[in-house]
């Protein structure tokens, strides 16, 4: 466990790292050659632009500082991004994205993010589909805020955009081989080149292996719990049409049958509950643990292990057209998975799952933008995407409150779900003066959103307690008396009393449309060469959706309403030290309306999962970037982001509600789940010649976040955390080979993202990895 000795040595250790380096050398900074940061291009508004130019709060990472790093998943880059939070709740193998408090904390397969995920311009519109590893990319920008206009998924948070490398016209080829704790092997190569004079193409792909790294509580002598067993694959090629038009096709191929993460139960009491788990009742002795970040369990013969494939390709076609650019994306993906999940972090058989998902995703971007520089600068376009998702979802709980009380073991919610959605957007630019420029866009989307499924008897056991004890508690209730149900049927009961099914059990069926409007508003003022300021306003929406969890009524997995939010913010990008400094704030105000939330379903069978919408929140706070190359040798890098959220109007259901007496509390006053108020990041880096043909560069990431609420309440709530990552390496001087040595979580911090209840019992945690390291090549040929 963590100690306050170990905050304050790391803290020691942060201040010493950023401000030994920058005092100790700024002098000798002075006397160096003219020194200047590279700037990053990004594409941020569908063009290359500097990124020093766009008044949009961006962090952009270019793939070789993402591989110096060790940023192998769009998970880890949470750790180098503040002010972005990425929790795996370890139930349903669904990472949850949030951006300054914005994220919806959801875990089901069919709940769209609050955070718009692009690969190449392609949107991956659930969460479970990004779950590959990030290979042979050009950069990752990470957008603050809503990016309504031109972005093809209605989201509130921000965009997180993968840009992978692209085929290049002179011959290159390269490899990456590491090694690590864990028998962790990574195998990453490319190659590039001219197939013809009028085309390119580009082959890459990565191979990951380990063992497994979580030990079981009860059965110390079972393989470890953790192996990677994963593949990819990505092929392209560029045909050259004319001058400055071409065709880019690619195609890409990802295979997973690694296993899952498996919470880890903690007893309640530890933490200031009232009782070591959420039920009175649980069917077999309980191993706890709090503070070794290594133990966990699961339940005999039920590994939790996915088998998950995405295979997938996209066109796009750019056409030049004098004074306007033509642009088409055609995109196609299909992911598969079937997917082994232990809920509870014990031996006994609470709460587990199989998922097995088909997810089919469309979509069509097509648009015209001006092609020059001048005064004026436009893209209008249209979007239109189709998703289809079918996912059987069998639960198990033989050992639970469920099973005991009730006789439930298993469960089996099968559903369908579709969407359709088409959207029209505009984007200008104005150079109204030579300081001033004036930015507006707008987006109109329609979109219709299907639901059809149910949770139904598996084995039997759901059917009998249907038509026995939750019949009675139907009756009890005052609701129409129930019919019975068979084996193998559907057995959630239609309480709605405006449905013409009302009192009966069948399928859920419902369709969800939506039209919605999005905009933004933006000044840039180019204070001096070197000075930008901008100010924004902007207003995202992200349309409502169905509940995907097991159902005992008809009204849980009723539609839920879209949010809405409306940004303002102001900010400066300035330059420093003749080019040797990037500093870069901005401060942010978001005025959020029905917050889509995770909430509880009071049904005949207790308090189980529901979804609902905070009706009113808000969200303030201020980011600062840093990147200063002090002399030839130094450069530091930091990070900061200050998120204060808070919930301003919500009456949610208490725990102590049953159907007969349904009980609110107040959680006004609350900050938002997921949302640390605090963020740090500080990457000093040093670098010295050898020789004159090798050099060697050292380099630490000191990362910190914040405690978490979790919403007020104090089961999922987090604690704050440092995590130390140290790396040395020496590099031939033209960069054409480089041997690593690295370390991560290096002082072995005990940390995690996710607390709250395993399912049905057991108060779980998913907890970080512990310290990991490893020897890395790689090679340019």
């Amino acid at each position: 466990m963590r100690t306050k000795f170990s905050h304050k040595r790391t803290m020691r250790s942060f201040a010493w790292a950023t401000s030994f380096i920058a005092l100790t050398t700024a002098a000798s900074a002075q006397s160096q050659a003219p020194l200047a940061i590279e700037e990053i291009l990004v594409t941020a508004q569908k063009r290359a632009q500097s990124i020093n130019d766009i008044g949009i709060t961006i962090n952009a990472f270019t793939g070789d500082a993402l591989k110096e790093r060790g940023i192998m998943t769009a998970e880890q880059l949470s750790q180098v991004t503040p002010g972005l939070q990425v929790t795996d709740t370890g139930s349903q193998g669904v990472p949850i994205y949030t951006i300054r408090g914005v994220g919806f904390n959801n875990p089901y397969g069919n709940s769209s993010s609050t955070v718009g995920l692009y690969i190449d311009e392609v949107a991956i519109p659930y969460t479970m589909a990004s779950r590959g590893a990030i290979f042979d990319m050009e950069r990752i920008e990470v957008l603050k805020g809503p990016q309504g206009d031109l972005y093809g998924r209605n989201t509130t948070a921000g965009q997180v955009n993968f840009l992978s490398r692209k085929p290049t016209r002179d011959f290159e080829a390269g490899v990456s081989a590491e090694y690590g704790r864990f028998s962790t092997v990574d195998l990453e190569a490319y190659v590039s080149g001219p197939i013809s004079d009028t085309v390119q193409g580009r082959l890459s792909g990565k191979v990951v292996r380990s063992s497994g790294w979580q030990r079981s509580l009860s059965r110390p002598e079972e393989k470890p719990l953790g192996e990677q067993d994963q593949a990819s694959i990505r092929g392209q090629l560029n045909f050259d049409i004319k001058e400055n038009s071409s065709l880019l096709v690619k195609l890409h191929y990802v295979r997973d049958q690694s296993e899952n993460t498996s919470p880890t139960a903690f007893n309640g009491l530890d933490i200031g509950l009232a009782q070591p788990f959420s039920n009175p009742t649980f069917g077999a002795p309980m191993i706890y643990t709090l503070g070794d970040n290594r133990v966990t369990d699961w339940t005999p013969g039920f590994r939790p292990v996915r088998d998950n494939e995405l295979l997938g390709g996209s066109a796009r076609l750019n056409i030049d057209m004098g004074n306007v650019m033509l642009s088409s994306i055609t995109a196609y993906d299909k992911f598969k998975r079937s997917e082994t999940n232990d809920w509870d972090g014990a031996a006994a058989n609470d709460s587990a799952s199989i998922n097995d998902t088909d997810l089919d995703m469309f979509s069509q971007e097509l648009r015209l933008s001006s092609n020059d520089d001048g005064p004026f600068t436009w893209i209008v376009g249209g979007y239109y995407s189709y998703d289809k998702i079918n996912e059987d979802y069998n639960y198990f709980m033989s050992d639970s409150v469920f099973g005991f009380a009730l006789g439930i073991n298993e469960l089996d919610t099968r559903y369908r779900q579709k969407t359709e959605s088409m959207a029209g957007f505009a984007h200008a630019e104005w150079q109204a003066t030579d300081q001033l420029r004036l930015i507006g866009g707008i987006r109109y989307t329609e979109e219709d959103r299907s639901f059809f499924g149910c949770t139904y008897d598996r084995d039997g056991t759901l059917a009998a307690a249907t038509n026995g004890v939750i019949g009675d508690m139907i009756r009890a209730a005052g609701l129409p008396n129930p019919p019975f149900v068979p084996d193998g049927s559907c057995a959630v009961y239609d309480d709605r009393p405006d449905s013409p099914n009302y009192g009966t059990f069948n399928p859920f069926d419902e369709d969800l449309k939506t039209k919605k409007f999005m905009w933004k508003a933006g000044i840039n003022f180019d204070a001096t060469d070197d000075v930008l300021l901008f100010a924004t306003v902007s207003a995202g929406f992200k349309s409502g959706g169905f509940n995907g969890a097991n159902a005992n009524t008809q009204t849980q997995i009723k539609s839920y309403k879209p949010e809405k939010l409306l940004a303002f913010e102001t900010g400066v990008k300035a330059k420093a030290f003749d080019g040797r400094m990037q500093f870069n704030a901005s401060a942010f105000y978001y005025d959020y309306k029905d917050k889509q939330e995770s909430g509880l379903a009071v049904t005949f069978v207790g308090n189980i999962s529901g979804i609902t919408n905070i009706p009113k929140s808000r969200v303030y706070g201020a980011e600062v970037e840093m990147n200063w190359l002090i002399n030839e040798n130094f450069s530091v890098d930091l990070g900061a982001a200050y998120v204060n959220s808070k919930i301003k109007e919500w009456m949610r259901v208490s725990r102590l509600s049953s159907m007969n007496n349904i009980i609110y509390e107040d959680a006004s006053g609350a900050s938002l789940p997921n949302s640390p108020e605090w963020s740090l990041n500080a990457t000093p880096k040093y670098r010295w010649d050898i020789s004159s043909n090798l050099y060697a560069q050292a380099a630490a990431d000191f990362i910190y976040r914040d405690s978490t609420s979790g919403g007020g309440e104090l089961l999922n709530a987090t604690e704050s955390y440092w995590l130390v990552n140290a790396r040395i390496a020496i590099a031939d001087q033209n960069d054409k080979w480089m041997v690593s040595l690295w370390g991560k979580n290096i002082l072995n911090e005990y940390y995690y993202n996710f607390q709250g209840t395993g399912g049905n019992g057991p108060y779980v945690r998913v907890v970080g990895m512990p310290a990991t390291y490893g020897i890395r090549l790689d090679y340019k040929f």
